[in-house]
């Protein structure tokens, strides 16, 4: 999303240079160049400055929505409730429980 900001903040910005180059070139009238230069350098200016900030805070909101443990809280695999340890040790107590015959029994 940053990266998205920041490039429409750029186009902004650029469409404002050729505004200010048009009216000193005589292209478009000096009043209209004047009129809409500074809204949108304000307007590109704060959408790229909007980016930049998106674009530093991403790991730490990316580490924010991460998962956790069940167990103990540590950050877990995407899709995951346990983390690695947690895992395995959560399949081997129900292999185990599968052995004695308490999840399941014959008849």
């Amino acid at each position: 999303m940053g990266r998205t900001f920041r490039f429409i903040g750029l186009a902004v910005l650029a469409g404002a240079t050729w505004f200010l180059v048009a009216g000193e070139a005589k292209w478009i009238d000096r009043d209209l160049s004047d009129q809409w230069f500074l809204p949108l350098a304000k307007v590109g200016g704060a959408t790229f400055l909007l980016g930049m900030i998106l674009g530093l805070l991403s790991p730490i909101l990316r580490r924010l929505r991460q998962g956790h443990c069940a167990r103990c809280g540590a950050a877990t695999e995407k899709g995951q409730s346990y983390c690695l340890d947690h895992l395995m040790q959560t399949v081997q107590e129900a292999q185990d429980e599968i052995r004695r015959g308490e999840t399941y029994r014959r008849r």
